[in-house]
């Protein structure tokens, strides 16, 4: 899809600049993951920040992300017998990614993945001590916080911003970007809580980090029809209007059309099942009770693999041990959607098929299957034997509905390593950063889990010191 077809036109000046009133260092859009960690870093290089969030509160997708972070660590990895590189992360990121992700930006945010993990805990965010592997992780290197999933990693940093004197506005809706005479990026322009306009001034520039617009279902149908009629999980302003200012004045889009999918909540439901945590501990059903595809797939693979089957409804399935190795806010998130009829517990497989009307011999010789593909290390399917781990036995047994649901856009702003917002040309716009969702040179045509807040994180640290630095 041609990027510029989304606006009528772009307008490099679009408004006449004049000086604004409150003036700052560096102005960050956006407070989930990507604008705290930037709001931060370019606190701590001595710069006076402000940060806009369009909702009522931070967090963004972060908050309610599982929490999963990517990173090589040879010294942990090493001692969990995992054998990792930065060069494997790099390689399976770029095929994963199809051509579509920059090999410099891959290979930035891999380096700076364990610097970022390090300086999340300087700051006293605490991480379980096991190293697991997201769902479409495809590879052990994923560490979680003890905190709740997504929510650590955001209390960690607000914390951490407001010891800085960052100045927090929320209501806060960006509606225009706008550059100097000499072209650099200068002022914001936003509603605030009573929705009168207001105008920031960045001596040093403006960090965008207002996420992708995975929330936006009628723009996700102007670029992918097929996708536009799902449910979405995203935070609910993640609707791209930030993304849209910054083309006005001449920033280049890229990989639009790229929109990943993850298990969300059926249209009849009132909760997203969240089973799909471990690769190694759940398996994907069809209505037949079969397996359709293996677990370890990459996002996109699993997707388009539902989203072929009859209603695009798969089941997951997983046993108590499995239940219980995910975090206490998982294992919360079950009993709601037990109580909402969006999972179904049973003490036999029976039950189960019984209740969702799934037949019981094809399940039950579909879970039999699977358990001696465990025991033989070997699976038809071809999913990894080192995620052939856990037998399906302990019951009650948990089946929850699986639908697929806009889980994060791949596609948003060029930016160069540096996280500076790139042209059409591919230069540098002056005083103009990007960090999180709304990039889009990072996955390419597809995300491997647990790499969504490892971008987040990575770049707006990058880019909250760049722009401080004013490099």
């Amino acid at each position: 899809m041609r990027t510029k077809s989304l606006l009528t036109a772009v307008c490099i000046f679009c408004s006449t600049y004049s000086f604004a009133e409150e003036l700052f260092d560096v102005v960050v859009v956006g407070g989930g993951a990507a604008g705290l960690a930037a709001a931060v870093s370019a606190a701590e290089n001595g710069s006076k920040v402000i940060l806009l969030e369009k909702g009522l509160r931070v967090g963004g997708n972060a908050y309610f992300s599982g929490g999963y972070y990517n990173a090589v660590d040879p010294e942990l990895q090493k001692k969990a017998g995992i054998q990792d590189s930065e060069e494997l992360f790099v390689k399976q990121m770029l095929e994963s990614g199809a051509g579509k992700n920059d090999p410099e930006i891959v290979k930035t945010m891999v380096k700076e993945a364990l610097p970022t993990l390090k300086w999340l805990k300087s700051k006293g965010l605490k991480f379980q001590e096991g190293i697991t592997e997201s769902f479409g992780g495809e590879w052990r290197r994923s560490f979680k916080p003890i905190s709740p999933d997504g929510q650590g990693y955001i209390q960690v940093l607000l914390n951490d911003a407001l010891k800085r004197n960052v100045e927090i506005r929320t209501s806060a809706a960006v509606q225009e970007i706008t550059r100097d005479n000499k072209g650099k990026v200068r002022q914001v322009r936003y509603l605030d809580k009573k929705k009168e306009r207001q105008t920031v001034e960045a001596r040093k520039g403006i960090i965008l980090a207002a996420g992708g617009f995975g929330a936006n279902l009628e723009l996700v149908g102007k670029i992918s029809p097929d996708l536009g009629t799902l449910g979405t999980d995203n935070f609910v302003k993640n609707t791209g209007e930030v993304m849209l200012s910054a083309q006005k004045i001449g920033a280049k889009l890229v990989n639009l059309e790229e929109i990943e999918c993850l298990p969300g909540a059926r249209e009849e439901g009132t909760t997203r099942s969240r089973l799909h945590g471990d690769t190694s501990r759940f398996i994907l059903i069809n209505a037949k009770g079969k397996r359709f595809i293996r677990e370890d797939a990459s996002r996109s693979q699993i997707r388009d693999a539902v989203l072929r089957l009859p209603k695009k409804m798969a089941f997951i399935l997983v046993d108590s041990e499995g239940l219980r190795s995910y975090s206490k806010l998982v294992q919360r998130d079950t009993i709601r959607s037990i109580e909402a009829g969006d999972v179904i517990m049973g003490d036999t497989l029976d039950e189960i098929a019984e209740k969702m009307n799934i037949p019981a011999e094809s399940l039950k010789r579909t879970v039999t299957a699977y358990n001696e593909s465990v025991v033989n290390q070997i699976d038809p399917l071809g999913k990894d034997p080192k995620k052939l781990i856990h037998s399906l036995k302990a019951p009650p047994f948990y089946i929850g509905f699986a639908p697929m649901a806009i889980h994060n856009t791949l596609g948003g702003l060029a930016i160069d390593t540096r996280a500076r917002v790139l042209d059409e040309k591919g230069s540098p716009i002056p005083g103009l950063y990007a960090a999180g969702e709304i990039t889009g040179l990072t996955h390419g045509a597809n995300r491997l889990g647990g790499n969504g807040l490892t971008e987040a994180l990575t770049f707006g640290r990058l880019a909250g010191r760049n722009c401080s630095q004013n490099d």
